[in-house]
């Protein structure tokens, strides 16, 4: 009888079971990668399945290292590092902008503060060749909450030049042509 397999989309959501047989279908069509969490009956914790050795093609698990001479952990979710970097170069701009106005000093300081802060933690992420398998959907979740910030930060540059364009094409049908 064939192995049922579970395994995380986007390293938060559970799928299966599914056979074996699926399974390897789905790491040689690439929907599942070497990084993706799966488990089976048996197994004390998720892993990822390029670290599962059933799981590997015969020529790729006799071509691994020996156990012990590859570091034990995952890649960091695809995207997290350049979204954090956007994030934080756009707080810093809109921090500085802030800044220059007297009021908006007191929330510029801190959106200044945190941006750096964001791009110290990307460097230091950016150098961690892995990390460990349970960290994956913390920064999955991560990744996704760092991309819906910076789309709606892309959607208020188009939203305001926008309304004020057409706040601009409505005052100007009602105004009066002649101010006397």
């Amino acid at each position: 009888m064939e192995t049922n397999w579970f395994y995380t989309v986007d390293g938060q959501e559970k799928k299966g079971p599914v056979p074996e047989s699926e399974l390897r279908q789905l790491l040689a069509s690439g929907q599942v990668t070497a990084a993706t969490l799966v488990w089976r009956e048996g197994m004390a914790n998720w892993a990822p399945a390029g670290q599962v050795a059933g799981l590997q093609p015969p020529a790729a698990a006799s071509a691994m290292p020996a156990a012990g001479t590859v570091p034990a952990g995952v890649p960091i979710p695809q995207g997290l590092t350049s979204w954090m970097t956007f994030v934080a170069v756009m707080k810093m701009i809109h921090g500085i902008l802030l800044c220059l106005t007297c009021v908006g000093a007191i929330a510029g300081v801190p959106k200044i503060i945190s941006s750096v802060n964001f791009l110290n933690a990307k460097n230091m992420l950016a150098t961690m060749p892995v990390v460990d398998p349970a960290m994956l959907p913390f920064l999955e979740k991560l990744r996704v909450g760092f991309k819906a910030l910076g789309w709606s930060i892309i959607g208020i540059f188009i939203m305001v030049p926008l309304i004020i364009l057409i706040e601009v094409l409505v005052f100007a049908a009602f105004l009066p042509h002649h101010w006397h």
